[in-house]
């Protein structure tokens, strides 16, 4: 109730003028209507203040309503089967497959290499924090036949494999694609991308989560928003990512639906119902 309550105050703090039009528009049309009803039923009685009362109510709900930020939106790419999710929740109780962005060194190792903060720290501490060596060898098998670097860092893995690089992980019959999105300092592991960078990785998660979905959803995080140091707003990212998926599915199809999953701190940058209009028949 509390949460819901702060959203309502969120929604009428952004689009107070919606709120008020809203309120108008409600209050004028039961107006009409209990005028037009009186007019041509006259012996029906609507007067005193328990009717105002009543109107002014149901006005204040449809202002509510008409404001309060929304905690999902969806719409389909236009001219193709794909929908495209966005919500505010958790992404690892969301259905399908489940994107996670790594460093291009696919550390398992928390601390300097893998922040705890970061949502691979938080897969890795969810799934393998007693058994590490169970991943290492999925991702050595998944990444036998990629071309990798070596680098002699301060801590962590010292191969460095191609931005974009995907690694298809399967945790209790639920299916993870780790993709390559940051670069790691070799001395103080700070993670770092860029634009260019942001839209490669996606491409080659694209090609992947085609080959892998089978139908299935395909989850992404909002990519670039943690510890890589893109430097975009919330919402410049989401537009981002949101182009990404149109540009690659208008090319050959991905899947059914995408989904965005953002995490609730995010909920005061990005308002989804702006975001619904601005991509509106895409």
């Amino acid at each position: 109730m509390q949460q819901w309550l702060e959203d309502v105050l969120s929604g009428f703090r952004r689009h107070p003028a919606d709120a008020g039009k809203a309120f108008v528009t409600c209050f004028s049309l039961l107006f009409t209507f209990v005028t037009v009803s009186v007019q041509f039923f006259p012996r029906l009685k609507i007067e005193g203040p328990f009717p105002l009362v009543v109107g002014v109510v149901l006005s204040v709900l449809w202002a509510v309503y008409s404001v309060r930020k929304l905690a999902r939106i969806s719409f389909k790419i236009a001219n193709c089967n794909t929908t495209i999710e966005v919500l505010f929740g958790d992404i690892f109780e969301q259905d399908g497959i489940i994107a996670i962005p790594v460093s291009a060194y696919f550390e398992t190792q928390l601390g300097k290499p893998v922040s705890d903060l970061s949502l691979h720290g938080i897969f890795l501490k969810k799934f393998f924090f007693d058994y590490p060596q169970e991943l290492d060898e999925q991702i050595d098998e998944q990444l036998k036949d990629e071309e990798f670097q070596r680098f002699e860092k301060a801590e962590g893995k010292n191969r460095c494999y191609r931005i974009g690089a995907t690694a298809l992980v399967t945790v209790k019959g639920d299916r993870y694609i780790l993709f390559a999105f940051t670069n790691a300092d070799a001395i103080t592991l700070k993670a770092s991308s860029d634009v260019e960078l942001m839209w490669r990785a996606l491409h080659m998660l694209w090609e992947r989560a085609r080959n892998e979905s089978s139908g299935h959803p395909v989850n992404l995080p909002l990519v670039g928003s943690g510890l890589s140091n893109l430097g975009l707003t919330s919402r410049d990212l989401l537009n981002l990512l949101i182009l990404s998926v149109i540009t690659e599915t208008k090319a050959k199809d991905i899947t059914r639906t995408i989904r965005i999953v953002l995490h609730r701190s995010r909920f005061d940058e990005v308002d989804l119902r702006e975001v619904k209009r601005h991509w509106k028949g895409n």
